[in-house]
């Protein structure tokens, strides 16, 4: 007997009017461990008694039954081990309401102590490094070239002031790097800021989206650091 499904009618019970009940392949395109065993059953049912089933037949079948009784169990398992992740996942997001988060965003806020930390991160190093900060109505508020920086992890450095070094309104101010290398193409750039968890929201998909005081979302996978 064969666990798979042919282009033939599949039997998957009997009814209390004691009618085989059947459906198409199309209708029942895979076994169930029910379905299975229904089959086996029926087979012992209807063999000829002077022609039984032999036992290795039996055996194969018997192992085959076990087999597929181990998938379901093992996806079950799985399935718990699912649905535990993502509820530990969910607490540790309920967590960091409160906390000062570095994550991947474009966006810098200045408050009265100056802008708040933000860094960046080349793909490879860069022969040139231009930044650009423009305010919350597109002008650019100002703009250096870094020059040629290596391609790590590093810090931002910006005290905050306009390009004709006037101190900037608090607000927020988005943060653009523009860098290229020694063929002038250009090279991918990471960049991180800082910003306060106000609540958690979630996906369709159930995972956690953090939420900042700005209305900025990013997922779990998004935080470099937390801050106290």
């Amino acid at each position: 007997m064969q666990a798979g499904v042919l282009n033939s009618p599949v039997f998957t019970g009997i009814q209390d009017d004691n009618q085989i009940e059947y459906k198409t392949a199309e209708d029942h395109a895979s076994l169930s461990k029910e379905d299975f065993m229904n089959l086996f059953v029926m087979q012992l049912q209807y063999q000829d008694p002077m022609n039984p089933m032999d036992s290795e037949a039996m055996a194969s079948q018997m192992s085959q039954f076990n087999m597929v009784d181990l998938m379901y169990k093992n996806n079950e398992a799985m399935e718990k081990l699912v649905e535990s992740d993502a509820h530990r996942t969910g607490m540790s997001a309920v967590s960091m309401i409160g906390h000062q988060v570095m994550y991947q965003g474009s966006y810098l806020n200045v408050s009265e102590d100056g802008p708040a930390p933000f860094e960046f991160e080349l793909e490879s190093p860069a022969s040139s490094a231009v930044v650009v900060i423009y305010d919350d109505e597109g002008q650019v508020v100002n703009s250096w070239d870094m020059g040629a920086i290596p391609g790590d992890r590093q810090p931002l450095v910006w005290d905050g002031t306009d390009m004709n070094g006037n101190e900037v309104a608090q607000g927020r101010y988005r943060i653009d790097i523009q860098a290229v290398d020694d063929q002038g193409d250009d090279i991918q750039v990471t960049k991180w800021t800082t910003g306060t968890v106000t609540g958690v929201s979630y996906e369709e998909s159930g995972l956690p989206l953090l939420q900042t005081e700005d209305g900025e979302e990013f997922g779990m996978d998004e935080i470099l650091r937390v801050n106290s």
